[in-house]
């Protein structure tokens, strides 16, 4: 009977000391015991409402430059200094007259009784004025040039369309545009409060709201973290489609529903493509059933890589249009109410 009372009382010690141990354990903190700033989840409250205020604040913004093009054989031997100083047009194989054009978003941050201005990517309304192809034998004599001689860019579902740029930021793809507006037009400064992507952490969410191939659409995404933070963008697996650029970018404050201003989508991974065409003046003499035999050209086009998005934070907007403050209040802005403010 001693026997069994002393093993009994070292099974209770043992078991007592078990217990102690167990409590002091490092258990894991459910996620949203630690949460940040921003929602890593959609809110569970719903923020349609909330989009639906985004969605009046954005415009769809077209840019087209037009271009004239001349072609030179390589025994003309037109160098670039010739071609400015020389009337050589009469030289030229060919002279054309063609056009570029890109879809992208802009978001109102701007507006009083008669003008606006609205906030996009730089390199949506950035088209170079000249654009040479030299012949590749290092002569220095031009094969083709093309001069812009006019760029119209204008904003659908404004009564003053046509906007003027008034300054960009082409390291991190910012651009301002002003509009002239009516006391009677209903334009809206985007209605959310500006925040930090440096307060974005792995797998906060976000929307982004713009014009993919020229549809109002909303995306949804998730944020890493990489070192590119550091120059001034961020980066997440939300959708990117040609238009989307300059689409204003929401995270969701943690408790509550509200978004705040975070970033604007500027580019996206892409794969640049060489591919064989016929000369399009000859498309008409195309048969399937005979084999081609007009001139061929290489052209290049990018493919999109889905899912890797860069965005240009907030920070580094308002760092723009803070080293510009003094240019826009000579303009007639008054800079203090640029973006929203709470009431």
């Amino acid at each position: 009977m001693k026997r069994f009372l002393i093993v009994f009382f070292f099974l209770l010690l043992s078991f007592a000391d078990w217990s102690c141990s167990h409590k002091n354990l490092n258990i894991a903190k459910p996620a949203y015991a630690n949460a940040g700033k921003y929602y890593t989840f959609p809110s569970v409250q719903g923020v349609s409402s909330e989009l639906d205020q985004v969605a009046r604040s954005i415009y769809r913004l077209s840019v087209i430059a037009f271009y004239e093009s001349y072609t030179f054989d390589r025994k003309a031997g037109i160098t670039l200094q010739k071609f400015k100083t020389e009337d050589v047009a009469r030289l030229a194989l060919s002279h054309t007259v063609s056009s570029q054009s890109v879809l992208g978003t802009a978001s109102v941050v701007y507006a009083d009784n008669e003008k606006a201005v609205l906030l996009t990517c730089a390199h949506v309304v950035n088209f170079p004025d000249t654009s040479i192809i030299y012949y590749p034998d290092a002569s220095g004599f031009i094969r083709n040039i093309s001069i812009k001689i006019k760029q119209v860019s204008y904003v659908s579902g404004l009564s003053n369309p046509d906007v003027k740029l008034l300054a960009t930021d082409d390291k991190h793809d910012i651009a301002l545009l002003q509009a002239r507006v009516s006391p009677l037009e209903n334009i809206r400064v985007m209605p959310f409060p500006t925040g930090k992507a440096s307060d974005l952490d792995w797998g906060s969410f976000i929307y982004v709201m713009g014009f993919p191939n020229g549809r109002k659409m909303v995306e949804s995404g998730i944020v890493s973290k990489p070192e590119r933070n550091k120059t001034g963008f961020f980066l997440s697996n939300a959708m990117f489609n040609p238009g989307i650029s300059g689409g204003p970018v929401f995270a969701i404050l943690h408790g509550t529903a509200g978004l705040e201003w975070v970033g604007m989508a500027s580019s996206s991974s892409a794969t640049n493509i060489f591919y064989v065409e016929p000369d399009i003046n000859q498309a008409d003499f195309y048969s399937k059933t005979e084999p081609y035999k007009g001139v061929l050209h290489i052209n290049k086009k990018k493919m999109i890589t889905y899912g890797v998005t860069f965005s240009v934070s907030m920070e580094e907007i308002i760092r723009f249009v803070a080293s510009i403050k003094t240019k826009l209040e000579k303009e007639g802005f008054d800079t203090q109410q640029f973006f929203y403010h709470q009431p």
